[in-house]
């Protein structure tokens, strides 16, 4: 069995709690190197998970001939640098969300792992991974007929304080042009319904100021909401509301077919099949169709797409046709025109 050595730029939160633990129990993966922000922060982060070397910058580790793959889980601006370096370098790839800064990143993230052969992957979003044999079986048995509107919210009151800081995910220096859940609600509609070809946007900004973590106040360049129309391939039309004004909201996806509409409680993570007079009862999840969120197979796939050569998804290409949207819903919302999305 092929032995696999990892390298961790950005061991934080997400793979603490997922990477780390999916990566332990797969035979034959090893740790071999890690680099955060701090010198502080990856001594501990070394000690905590029994990892050999701590290296200075994440330039010295995806140059190491230690390692094998580099698991990046630093914030988005630093995902294509690190990824095209690695790559480049000879290494395999897997990435976290928020695949880059802006769309030119992601052509370019996409272009190193074709040139490179090696295996560039995304961390897929968590919701939507339970349903989605369920609702491809759905969709191919034409049990909602067929499909006219989707409907997609997103809604938090993440933003509604005028005093809260700056979080990092507010910060275009450090986030790009990602916002809120939208690149997330956009890879899942992708994974059901296909590619986005049309946009038409409108965004607002409700606090134009806010202080970072420096105490420096900067002008917020994120939007606080945005709502647009989608027009997919096939001609179905989805409707997207995503906003961090909203409190009292709630995440969901609608989807309205001519003979059944569908309705997927994001949080609770339960699809329900909607009636007209409102009422909503669970969809039966078949046992062949049953994924287990919790113990996801995220790492298994991208070892096995290593050792293997299987498919995997999201990958590199996956992550630039979501940034494309993004892309497309600022620019709509900028030159206030709808934007036509080619391949």
């Amino acid at each position: 069995m092929e032995t696999i050595r990892l390298g961790f730029v950005g061991l934080g939160g997400i793979c603490r709690q997922r990477h780390v633990p999916g990566f332990s129990r797969i035979e034959g993966v090893q740790f071999t190197a890690v680099v955060n922000r701090t010198e502080a922060s990856s001594a501990a982060a070394a000690q905590e998970f029994n990892i050999p070397t701590v290296c200075r910058t994440w330039r010295e580790l995806v140059t190491r001939d230690d390692v094998d793959a580099v698991i990046i889980g630093t914030w988005p601006y630093l995902h294509r640098p690190v990824s095209v370096a690695a790559l480049q370098a000879g290494k395999h790839v897997f990435c976290q969300a928020r695949m880059a800064m802006n769309h030119d990143e992601a052509v370019e993230m996409c272009a190193a792992a074709r040139e490179s052969g090696k295996v560039a992957a995304l961390c897929p979003v968590p919701f939507g991974l339970s349903i989605d044999k369920t609702i491809a079986r759905l969709l191919r048995e034409g049990a909602l007929g067929k499909v006219h509107l989707v409907r997609v919210q997103g809604l938090s009151g993440a933003n509604v304080d005028p005093n809260t800081p700056l979080h990092w995910r507010k910060d275009h220096r450090l986030s790009g042009l990602n916002m809120l859940t939208l690149g997330m609600f956009i890879e899942v509609v992708h994974r059901w319904f296909g590619m986005t070809r049309t946009v038409t946007a409108q965004t607002q900004i409700y606090t134009t100021q806010r202080m970072c973590a420096s105490g420096k106040v900067i002008d917020v360049q994120i939007p606080d909401q945005l709502l647009f129309n989608a027009d997919m391939d096939g001609g179905l039309v989805v409707q997207y509301v995503i906003s961090g004004m909203t409190p009292c909201g709630r995440d969901a996806i609608e989807i309205h077919g001519a003979k059944a509409s569908l309705y997927y409680d994001v949080p609770d993570d339960v699809l329900y099949r909607a009636a007209a007079d409102g009422t909503r009862t669970p969809v039966t999840i078949l046992p062949e169709d049953f994924y287990d969120v919790k113990n996801w197979s995220v790492e298994r796939d991208f070892v096995a797409a290593i050792r293997e050569g299987r498919p995997y998804h999201p990958d590199f290409e996956d992550g630039r046709r979501y940034m494309q949207v993004i892309q497309a819903v600022y620019d709509s919302a900028k030159f206030r025109r709808t934007i036509e999305i080619s391949d």
